[in-house]
């Protein structure tokens, strides 16, 4: 704010600066994808391995009682 209470106006960005973030944006996003798509996957294929893993450790556990 300026001494007279007024608010100072913010330079406008220019179309190079706004062409720039559009790219930076798009390079955001296009990561963000590519990481989803990525950890997708991985959880496709850890789960059930992880879920047999599980089950063996149980049926293993229970044969050691005996």
């Amino acid at each position: 704010m300026t001494p007279q209470g007024d608010f100072v106006e913010q330079p406008k960005p220019t179309l190079g600066v706004i062409l720039l973030r559009l790219v930076m944006l798009g390079l955001f996003l296009s990561i963000a994808g590519v990481m989803f798509w990525v950890m997708f996957w991985a959880a496709i294929f850890v789960v059930p391995v992880v879920v047999l893993l599980g089950l063996a450790g149980y049926m293993f556990t229970k044969l050691q009682g005996r």
